[in-house]
């Protein structure tokens, strides 16, 4: 009865007065269970795996993995870390899962192509083993596997409904640099930009496109006089494009916002210490993981799943955005 308390075994009814009387005992003398034990006991190591590309140190990482690890606690599960470096890591994720040190896994994957890594063949081992699996991300849409989705093409979309909402009407997009303006969530969130000018009418103003190396073309139609050429509001492809932007305006003497409104496409930690604070598109990182891990949990209670999943971004408002009156 006891080890039946302490595993938390679900198949045999105990009293709440039991239950409360074991396990004030089992504090009482700290007692721990032997993971490993009950390991080779039940067949599940109580272990999710988290497999990416990505640094550790990238807030995007971080705040999925936070995610993940608060939905598997609640579960009474630790999370792994991973690296992937090839194609070829497939076979180490296989290794721990058939070892018994990982019951599933979740892959956050680069929505471009990483170098000597074919996602399509990655994913087929892991099918091919039959591992639990949810992937965040990627450049794939297997039938048989379930996605999170970063919703690039969306972080556009919101950035021109909500200036548009402040009553801004001829808008100016900041693109990335030259190595990363055919990458594909570069393409996604370009993409989103128009659509969104075009469902909101706004595609008639002729948006001015511009990046690092034309930004003084931008500086100069917003000196000039003649106000119909002028943008309101500039939507910037990164925070980090449009730090650039800001200090550039700043030693131009153009001013955020009272002269133009600048927002970024993605949230990051050093917008609030801009000047000024930046307005930015929150992505979801956070409830990503959650839902990502408990995808992961249905599917390790038996479920099959194929969701292919995108959840809204938001705007985060600082001081970089007015309203026109």
């Amino acid at each position: 009865m006891v080890s039946y308390v302490l595993n938390d075994n679900p198949n045999v009814s105990i009293s709440r007065e039991t239950r409360e009387r074991v396990l004030a005992a089992a504090k009482k003398l700290n007692y721990t269970p032997n993971r490993i034990a009950q390991s080779m006991r039940t067949q599940k190591s109580r272990v999710l795996g988290l497999a990416t590309f990505w640094d550790i140190s990238d807030s995007v990482f971080t705040d999925i993995l936070k995610g993940i690890d608060s939905v598997a606690e609640k579960h009474g599960y630790a999370v792994t870390y991973c690296h992937i470096k090839n194609t070829s890591s497939a076979d180490k994720i296989i290794d721990l899962y058939n070892q018994r040190q990982i019951d599933g896994v979740i892959f956050l994957l680069h929505v471009d192509a990483a170098k000597n890594f074919t996602e399509k063949n990655f994913l087929k081992k892991i099918k091919n083993q039959q591992i639990p699996a949810v992937i965040i991300n990627g450049s794939t849409q297997d039938e048989d596997l379930s996605y999170v989705y970063i919703d690039y093409y969306n972080t556009s979309s919101v950035a021109v409904e909500y200036l548009y909402s402040l009553g801004h009407r001829k808008l100016a997009y900041m693109l990335p640099d030259k190595d990363e303006v055919n990458r594909r969530q570069a393409v996604q969130r370009i993409n989103g930009f128009k659509a969104a000018l075009t469902d909101l009418g706004l595609d008639q103003y002729a948006p001015f496109y511009f990046d690092q190396d034309t930004v003084g073309e931008l500086i100069k139609i917003l000196r000039e006089e003649d106000v119909e050429r002028k943008p309101t509001a500039i939507v910037a492809h990164k925070t980090n494009y449009a730090a650039f932007l800001l200090k550039a305006l700043l030693e131009a003497g153009v001013k955020v916002p009272d002269d133009v409104s600048v927002i970024a496409l993605n949230d990051n930690y050093i917008a609030d210490y801009l000047t000024p604070p930046l307005t930015s598109v929150r992505v979801p990182t956070y409830s990503i993981g959650q839902k990502s891990a408990e995808l992961l949990f249905d599917i390790l209670k038996g479920k099959i799943l194929n969701e292919k999943l995108k959840l809204p971004n938001k705007v985060v408002e600082r001081q970089s955005c007015r309203p026109l009156v």
